[in-house]
């Protein structure tokens, strides 16, 4: 397979958490957080959620980010977390 053609398919996006964001709790609880707040860090977000692993909330909001569900963007060294309604 040619490296261009991978390149074309984009992200691998699981379709149900696009069509149907509120089926996960994990989900559901992290926009629940975003909702509340409208912006907060990824570390703020991993501490207020203890029964979950790092890697359980990072799946899930990059996931979320894929679906354009939440904005993730880069602040210096620090990952943070808009929601959807959030107005710069």
């Amino acid at each position: 397979m040619p490296t261009s053609s991978l390149l074309e398919s984009g992200p691998d996006v699981h379709p149900l958490l696009c069509e149907h964001p509120n089926t996960d709790v994990l989900t559901a609880t992290i926009l629940d957080h975003l909702n509340e707040q409208t912006v907060i860090s990824l570390d703020t977000l991993i501490c207020l959620m203890p029964q979950y692993t790092w890697n359980q909330i990072f799946r899930t909001v990059d996931q979320l980010a894929r679906c354009s569900k939440i904005v993730l963007r880069r602040h210096r060294f620090e990952y943070m977390l808009f929601s959807s309604h959030f107005v710069a």
